[in-house]
């Protein structure tokens, strides 16, 4: 039975993929490190609110040149080029995984989880890409130990948990705000969350493997605890759902799918439970997860198998669910969208994928099989005419297609190769094939008594009389009324090629030119300016008159009274016409061998659709070109296919979306070097950019967001400038526009986008470019240079006679300076060289003596030495003599303890390149002496992997100095403890600083002083 039901979805859903197969266009590009992509294994992406699309993931470079460590990255996608961001500093931790989510209208929050530390959390601001950590996230106490997402209205809300607690929190950028929180029944040991489910009104939230969870009201305040009481199914039993899928809404009530019940569970506002709802499990037969789009309009759903996962989007109404189109990807692939059932992104390893799905308005009616004619029978039903195929009725309604079966009395008829029809009264049809005209009764059966032999394909009426050709070359004529046909005298050498009418008169195209008859006279006519063997189609339009089509792409109108031929539409077609109709508009619609082309008269403008829009076969066929005069549509034949489409629908005179920048690169001058600015904020509010005399160039690239597949746009772009006009450039999706070696002047750089159909795709956009003239070539620069040559002479002079004097004291001052610095240099040598004998002298005490005590006190006053003597050596090692480097300070006095302690203790350091003076030199070496040395005497005795960590910096007009240790912190203080406690604060008021310590179960040291700039 399963396997039956089995069998019975796929063929249901292939019978929908036929239906609508010929109504959703997909359009696939595939992107990979040759255009820019450059991630190597995609984490997570996600589209942000204004179209880019955010990818997360290891970067390609660093695999192929790193060993070990790969570089984690983001990159921006506009649906044509990459642009890449680095991630913030996370302070040495290894990052395993990672994914954004919203948050309100411009910016996204991305979760990293590392491998050895708790999730950190940053708000990454989409206008300015600035990326911050949200702190108050990122400090929170380790007991809380999961988080989810959500949001409610614009508000973006979090769910977290700690072993016995739910706790509910809101976002807002860098803010974290909890509201409310809720205890478990009992502990769990890993308070895993489910996804939270969301409605208008309430949220759910639940632990993925434990039966805990709970309601939250729109405020974000626990209202009640879940239990089976909320959860009914068919059969009136109650129970606890381990799996509840996202919700979806039909006719504004909400439903979930829960574990692997067959039908929908519909919530009941007033009762406060899902309520199993019956005959609703045709939406999937297996009880799948589909995600929904905002509006519950499409769906679409994942399955993985052994080695793929097929993705497959759905039209959804009502419960019933209509295959748009299928995909399978590989297992490892990650997957996002802008509009679920619209566009779809695959991150397949190396490649990203992206794929459009277009609602085309072109829809296909009996696909592989040669069309001829077609007539109207009623509403929204057409008779069609086959090649060989038979004939058919197709029900543009019900999207179905059925071949009609002809009885002549209980034998059914094979009529092929007709060229025409028609319909008269009721449903009653003429319809001719190569030898009979057969008139039929609303059910398909030949009328005995009304069938005619009628050597003819093709037919036409004029009045009472039928006209038909035959296909050696004969015309005749058949008068309904007195039921006889005669032939057209001395027609024989003419072969018709398509008939028309204006209601009195007949016109063909044909082997002898223009064919016309009326009164019982018939002529031909052939011209100078085309060759008779080119015409093809002919058809008469009101606004028009008779026009003509050629099979180079010519359009004539034959003018009645001079009998002559003149050119309609001059343009290159390049294609043969093989049908021609006008819509309501005025506007002609041609049926040919590229394609169907539109084609406005008034304006000359053409629209050309192919099978990007919907064509499922581009080569029409004669004889089945038709207009619905009824309602406007029109249906064009092919040797593939009747098409059918609605004008009005069909053109899209303003399509509803922009092109823009999507980055603009220019060499500034403020900041001295070449910028490639990509922000939104930037490209938004910026409609001129400065170009310096040295650096004359400029690039930019462009997309268009919406739902439109960027890789079947072109841009037309000019540079305006001077006073000059500029021919128009086309450039096509992914490639920068580039200009260099501007000449000085002010430029205007146009742009409009155009779609696959040549199309103008919104407004034209502008960037004004100002390129600086050459400061040698400006007037100013002239007078001042003269007034420097001017000031030059009349200083040269001045020094000449002062040369001697200044030259004397010069050599003076020179000799001085010189043995200052020798002198300077000598002296710090000396007390270099005093220290160490100093600290030697306190070693050799300290061996020699049996008091520990006072080996002690020896040992704190040799590493004060050793610090001050530490600052020597590198005044004596340095040009700039009154100037320490912090970093080779910290260094050196670690470099001390290592050696004279034991303990191997683990340094962390993030020391900058701040540089000090001799006054702050000193007392901070002595304070650091006596924290390294407080660490390893009294932190580290029970500690069994000591670390120190040491981070300075500049910030503003101040020095921070942060040190903490992970040891071992006692409140009671020794005499020595104390001691060193009063170097510390005797330091800090020699560096007028701002000290800090805490002491909780480790040692922790702030220190704030002042620079002396």
């Amino acid at each position: 039975m399963k396997k039956l039901l089995f069998i019975l979805f796929i063929g249901y859903s292939m019978s929908l993929w036929s239906q609508q197969e010929d109504t959703v266009l997909t359009s696939k590009s595939t992107f990979s490190s040759s255009d820019g992509y450059l991630i190597s294994k995609p984490y997570h992406s996600i589209y942000d609110t204004t179209g880019w699309l955010w990818i997360l993931g290891e970067n390609k470079l660093s695999n192929e040149y790193i060993f070990g460590e790969r570089e984690i990255i983001i990159q921006r996608f506009d649906g044509a080029n990459f642009f890449t961001l680095k991630l913030p500093g996370t302070f040495n931790k290894k990052i395993e995984k990672g994914h954004f989510f919203k948050h309100k209208s411009n910016g996204l929050y991305l979760k990293l989880y590392y491998k050895a530390a708790r999730a950190e959390l940053f708000y990454i601001n989409t206008e300015s890409l600035e990326i911050k950590a949200v702190k108050e996230y990122n400090d929170l106490n380790k007991k809380n130990l999961f988080s989810e997402a959500y949001t409610t209205g614009d508000l973006t809300r979090l769910v977290l948990t700690s072993k016995d607690k739910f706790y509910s929190a809101a976002l807002d950028k860098l803010s974290l705000t909890f509201i409310d929180s809720v205890a478990f029944d009992k502990p769990v040991a890993e308070p895993i969350l489910a996804a939270p489910i969301t409605t208008n009104d309430f949220t759910l939230i639940k632990l993925l493997l434990e039966k805990e969870g709970h309601f939250l009201n729109k405020e974000g305040k626990f209202t009640q605890k879940i239990s089976e009481d909320n959860f009914e199914a068919a059969d009136g039993t109650h129970f606890f759902p381990e799996v509840i899928h996202p919700t979806f809404k039909v006719n504004n009530a909400f439903y979930v799918n829960l574990d692997n019940y067959k039908n929908a569970f519909k919530f009941n506002k007033a009762l406060n439970k899902f309520i199993e709802t019956p005959n609703t499990g045709n939406l999937f037969i297996k009880n799948a997860a589909l995600e929904f789009s905002p509006d519950f309009k499409h769906a679409f759903s994942t399955e993985s198998f052994s080695d793929y996962t097929a993705i497959e989007m759905y039209r959804f109404t009502n419960f019933k669910n209509e295959l748009l189109s299928r995909i399978e990807i590989k297992n490892s692939s990650e997957t996002a969208y802008k509009e679920i059932g619209k566009d779809l992104v695959v991150l397949n390893g190396n490649t990203l994928e992206s794929y459009s799905f277009i609602n085309s308005k072109i829809r296909t009616f009996l696909k592989d099989k040669s069309v001829r004619t077609i007539s109207k029978l009623k509403e929204n039903n057409y008779i069609v005419a086959t090649e060989t195929g038979g004939i058919y009725s197709v029900d543009i309604k019900n999207n179905t297609e059925e071949r009609i079966k002809i009885l002549d009395d209980t034998t059914a008829l094979a009529i092929n190769y007709s060229r025409g029809f028609l319909v008269e009264g009721d449903n009653i049809l003429l319809i001719g094939d190569a030898n009979n005209l057969y008139t039929l009764d609303s059910d398909y059966k030949v009328i005995q008594n009304k069938t005619v032999k009628f050597p003819g394909e093709q037919i036409i009426k004029i009045k009472d009389t039928l006209f038909t050709a035959d296909h050696r070359g004969v015309i005749f004529k058949y008068s309904i009324n007195g039921n006889r046909l005669t032939e057209v005298a001395n027609t024989g050498d003419i072969q018709i090629k398509e008939f028309t009418t204006d209601g009195t008169t007949l016109y063909a195209t044909s082997s002898k030119g223009i064919f016309e008859y009326g009164n019982g006279i018939f002529e031909t006519y052939e011209f100078e300016n085309v060759e008779t063997d080119h015409l093809l189609s002919i058809n008469y339009l009101e606004d028009y008159g008779i026009l003509i089509s050629t099979k180079y792409g010519g359009i004539y109108r034959f003018d009645t009274t001079t009998k002559k031929l003149k050119p309609f539409y001059e343009g290159s077609l390049n294609t043969s016409i093989m049908g021609m109709v006008a819509d309501d508009t005025g506007t002609l619609w041609l049926n040919t061998y590229s394609g169907i082309i539109s084609l406005d008269p008034s304006l000359k403008k053409i629209v050309r659709y192919t099978a990007k829009d919907g064509v499922y076969e581009i080569k029409g066929n004669m004889f089945s070109t038709y207009k619905d005069e009824q309602d406007g549509s029109i249906l064009m034949g092919s040797y593939k296919g009747l098409s059918y489409f609605k004008p009005e629908e069909l053109v899209e005179n303003n399509i509803n979306v922009q092109p823009q920048f999507t980055s603009i690169s220019f060499f500034n001058s403020e900041n001295n070097h070449w910028e490639v600015n990509t922000s939104p904020g930037f490209l938004n509010n910026t409609n001129e950019i400065v170009l310096p005399s040295e650096y004359r160039r400029f690039s930019a690239t462009l997309s268009v967001f919406g739902q439109m597949n960027p890789q079947d746009i072109k841009y037309q772009y000019r540079l305006l400038g001077n006073g000059n006009t500029s021919e128009w450039f086309t450039n096509y999706s992914g490639k920068e526009i580039l200009y260099a070696n501007l000449s000085a002047g002010t430029y205007n750089l146009q742009v409009e986008a155009y779609n696959a159909s040549n199309q103008k795709i919104g407004g034209r956009i502008t960037l004004k470019v100002i390129s600086k003239e050459v400061f040698y070539k400006t007037w100013w620069f002239i007078l001042l240079l003269l007034l420097l040559v001017s000031i030059s002479v009349l200083y040269l002079f001045n020094q000449y006679k002062e040369k001697q004097i200044l030259f004397s004291k010069n050599k003076i001052a020179v000799n001085e300076a010189k043995i200052k610095n020798v002198m300077m240099l000598e002296i710090h040598h000396r007390i270099k060289n005093n220290l160490q004998i100093v600290s030697g002298l306190l070693g050799l005490q300290i061996v020699n003596s049996k008091n520990e005590e006072l080996k002690e006190k020896l040992q704190d006053s040799q590493s004060r030495i050793e610090s001050i003597a530490g600052i020597h050596n590198l005044l004596y090692n340095s040009s700039k003599q009154n100037l320490i480097p912090v970093k080779e300070n910290i260094e050196n006095c670690i470099d001390y303890y290592k050696r004279l302690f034991p303990i191997n203790a683990t340094y962390h350091l993030d020391i900058d390149a701040s540089i000090l003076d001799i006054d702050q030199a000193t007392p901070f070496s002595l304070l650091l002496n006596e924290l390294i040395n407080n660490s390893y005497k009294h932190a580290f005795t029970k500690t069994e992997y000591p670390e120190i960590y040491i981070h300075f910096e500049k910030q503003g007009k101040k020095y921070v100095f942060e040190y903490f240790d992970n040891g071992s912190f006692k409140n009671e203080k020794s005499p020595k403890q104390a001691m060193g406690r009063k170097i510390i604060e005797m330091m800090n008021k020699q560096l007028k600083g701002d000290l800090k310590i805490e002491n909780s179960t480790s040692f922790k040291l702030i220190l704030l002083f002042p620079t002396h700039e």
